[in-house]
């Protein structure tokens, strides 16, 4: 989508970018043309896919001509700015890139998401909190199915916030027709609602194989959950400061995180007041300049 607006504007062009690695959660679906087509050539066709059956917008002829790294350099090169939320992301950006070399690491910077001011306040609810939490799209990246299968052997109330994803709606499907009677799905809630929820539960679970920077986890610190995610990019680096981070892989240490979380044991002791968007605003702004 950018591509013909940065060969075309002249003024100062600022890339804020979002690279989320779907290579883990694409061996898993697509194993065979994961292997012949490669990480790039996955990006590729998925987004070319994606616009032939009207479920995005497509790409353009440049990017279908020129391919998935090929566009990226293109972006990364024209740019005077590239932001990113945490050092992983810039340092999987350049190693994509890696033909840039010095020239991008100058002109980036790490500047974190905010946080919404309507997540800051303390909660209002007196109620005692109880079960679990997740709050992300339904998709197989995001690996909702693994807490849900472990709420029916522990018997664990959990609530499963979000929509399913347009082009897996088969893994939404898969995960309510294996939900037993302690697993409440809701559809995309509004911050207000999402609020009310969090402040009604003890502990938000986050077992994504991947997340670019997961603010829902911070969001849910600041309302006072505690917060059990699973070890990986870039949560690794994100999430460090408030939650637990467990490898998903290892079952045994997970639940013992998660029930640890189910009875209040929280990391956290950041100043979330610092992370809003009034503060964070003020670094983009000095970026910008």
């Amino acid at each position: 989508d950018l591509l013909p607006y940065f060969k075309n504007f002249k003024g100062k062009k600022v890339l804020s970018t979002l690279f989320v690695d779907y290579s883990s959660a694409d061996r898993n679906r697509f194993p065979m043309l994961s292997r012949i087509l490669g990480t790039h050539g996955m990006e590729w066709f998925k987004a070319i896919t994606r616009g032939i059956n009207n479920s995005d917008n497509f790409p353009g002829f440049s990017f279908l001509f020129q391919g998935q790294k090929r566009s990226m350099v293109q972006l990364l090169t024209k740019a005077d700015l590239v932001l990113t939320s945490t050092m992983n992301e810039f340092e999987r950006i350049q190693q994509w890139g890696s033909i840039l070399g010095k020239s991008l690491k100058e002109k980036h910077r790490v500047i974190p998401l905010g946080i919404s001011n309507v997540f800051i306040n303390s909660p209002k609810n007196n109620k005692e909190r109880n079960g679990l939490l997740m709050v992300g799209r339904l998709e197989f990246i995001k690996n909702q199915h693994t807490v849900i299968q472990w709420a029916n052997q522990y018997g664990w109330p959990l609530t499963v916030v979000g929509d399913s994803n347009k082009n897996q709606q088969g893994y939404a499907k898969y995960c309510k027709s294996i939900a037993g009677p302690t697993v409440t799905f809701l559809a995309h809630q509004d911050k207000v609602k999402v609020v009310k929820l969090m402040d009604e539960h003890s502990c938000l679970v986050i077992p994504s194989l991947f997340e670019t920077y997961s603010l829902v986890g911070w969001e849910a610190a600041a309302r006072g959950l505690s917060v059990v995610a699973n070890d990986s990019a870039d949560m690794s680096e994100s999430l460090v400061s408030i939650a637990t981070l467990v490898h998903i892989e290892s079952e045994t240490d997970f639940i013992e995180a998660i029930e640890a979380g189910l009875k209040g044991q929280k990391k956290s002791q950041v100043q979330f007041e610092h992370y809003t968007w009034d503060h964070i605003s003020k670094k983009i702004d000095e970026a910008y300049r």
